[in-house]
């Protein structure tokens, strides 16, 4: 979505709802699978030397199961309220842009991600027991067994004879 800011009225709000289109791109498996629907609304004023944008939104987004890896998918909801200025020496709160069209994409695609938890669990997933070289064990036990084992690197030295004649 772009937001071209010669065109906006000064002190003035105009509204644009758009269809946002992330098909193509790439994210992580472990978090974010892919976006398949977005949907955005935004409130755009501009002030001369400030442009104020008030987003909302929403998206389908797929995301990863943290137990078993499957696809979950979820609806996220966000909002939230971004200034851009073409001036560099503007405030700290505002972005600079130095160009009249603004690409609200990748602010739009960091509002999605963030409102995704990185612990997921799919309905009915539960964590493996053990398998074939591998045990499971929750941070407690794994840590009271860390306390309890010996260093057995050192162990051997335990054994050894030493000729005290020599």
């Amino acid at each position: 979505m772009v937001i071209n800011r010669a065109i906006l009225p000064l002190n003035k709000t105009e509204t644009f709802c758009d269809s946002i289109d992330f098909s193509s791109q790439h994210f992580d498996d472990n978090h974010v699978r892919r976006i398949e629907r977005c949907s955005v609304k935004v409130d755009a004023t501009e002030y001369g030397d400030v442009l104020r944008l008030q987003v909302n939104g929403e998206a389908n987004v797929i995301a990863s199961c943290s137990y078993t890896l499957e696809d979950v998918p979820l609806e996220v909801k966000f909002k939230d309220e971004f200034f851009f200025s073409s001036e560099e020496d503007n405030s700290q709160d505002c972005y600079f842009e130095p160009s009249v069209n603004i690409d609200l994409d990748p602010h739009i695609l960091a509002l999605i991600l963030s409102e995704v938890p990185h612990n997921i669990i799919k309905s009915g997933a539960s964590l493996p027991k053990s398998g074939d070289g591998y045990r499971v064990l929750s941070e407690d036990d794994y840590l009271q067994e860390k306390k309890n084992k010996k260093n057995s690197a050192f162990d051997i030295l335990d054994t050894i004879e030493f000729d005290e004649n020599n």
